[in-house]
């Protein structure tokens, strides 16, 4: 089972670079330019600033997933708790995709489908392997 779960936490990593690579296309994808012109100075840089942190979690995420897994599969403490942290991230971001947003004005084109589509699968997969991870940090797997 460990090794399902360090492959799984491997794949996950890599579908993390992903996504953080893609999320280079959402400024342009959600017109961010047009719409945070609107905002005031402080507004826009508060905005910014919340979409680098998640950037930055996110690629904190990716490297701790890729080079971390023996770690992240120790059974130790702090990382159950870094279990716990990443599966409630992905958690709260699934929830939040189904209820959270509002997509009508984000174009109903064949590629927006498909992005939404993959971001839930994506979620879901995230959240099912960190899931996974903290069970077995509990000792629930072995």
């Amino acid at each position: 089972m460990r090794d399902l779960l360090d492959f799984g936490l491997l794949l996950a990593g890599w579908c993390l670079v992903i996504l953080c690579i893609a999320s280079f296309w959402v400024p342009k994808a959600l017109r961010w330019k047009e719409k945070l012109a609107v905002l005031s100075p402080l507004m826009r840089e508060m905005f910014l600033t919340y979409a680098l942190y998640i950037l930055g979690s996110h690629i904190f995420f990716a490297v701790l997933t890729l080079w971390h897994r023996d770690w992240l599969l120790g059974g130790s403490g702090s990382a159950m708790v870094m279990s716990a942290f990443i599966l409630l991230w992905w958690l709260v971001r699934l929830v939040v995709q189904f209820f959270g947003f509002d997509l009508e004005e984000v174009p109903d084109t064949t590629a927006n489908r498909l992005a939404k589509h993959a971001l839930t699968l994506l979620f879901v997969s995230l959240v099912t392997i960190f899931a996974l991870t903290l069970w077995w940090n509990l000792g629930g797997l072995r």
